[in-house]
């Protein structure tokens, strides 16, 4: 009888680490058509067009009542909100720097990209699945302790002078 293999291999951080920077860039990319200072509200393009078209296609009515109600009028402060997160996540996941705070903000923003697009026509609903679902193994995993600066700051965390605090053990967990 064999013995039950583990399911991560020695190459298993590394091969997590290259995805998570994959990730990172993956969210840079798509922060770049984000564009100040209207984001496509005067030419009725961008996020502006990609917002209202979650009225019409979330396939939640609560989501679809938010979106009409609080964020279309306050269209700007959502438009800077969604940027500044996905700039964030783009670089928490290319440094590896807080990386699982990076995959919470990207499960959330996955969801609603879900939630609001998956049954647009001209969208392919799997790409905002496959987005969570790196999220989850992102959040599940520390991402960022192998080719990222998480391991570096998790190791200045876990010193004896530190380890004891509580904000230390917090930000430890996000690394």
């Amino acid at each position: 009888m064999t013995p039950e293999r583990p399911w991560a291999a020695p190459s298993t951080p590394y091969v997590l680490a290259i995805l998570r920077i994959l990730y990172g860039v993956l969210w840079l990319q798509q922060a770049k058509w984000k564009v100040p200072p209207d984001f496509g509200l005067a030419s009725k393009g961008g996020l502006f067009y990609w917002t209202n078209e979650m009225v019409k296609y979330s396939f939640l009515s609560p989501h679809r009542f938010f979106v009409e109600s609080v964020v279309l009028p306050n269209f700007l402060l959502f438009a800077w909100l969604t940027l500044v997160t996905e700039v964030f996540i783009g670089f928490s996941h290319l440094l590896g720097l807080v990386s699982r705070l990076g995959a919470l903000a990207a499960f959330a923003m996955s969801a609603n990209l879900l939630v609001g697009l998956a049954r647009h026509p001209g969208e392919w609903p799997w790409s905002y699945v496959m987005l969570l679902g790196y999220a989850l193994l992102f959040l599940g995993a520390h991402p960022g302790r192998v080719l990222g600066m998480d391991g570096w700051l998790s190791r200045r965390l876990n010193a004896p002078a530190l380890a004891h605090r509580s904000w230390a053990r917090a930000l430890g967990f996000l690394t």
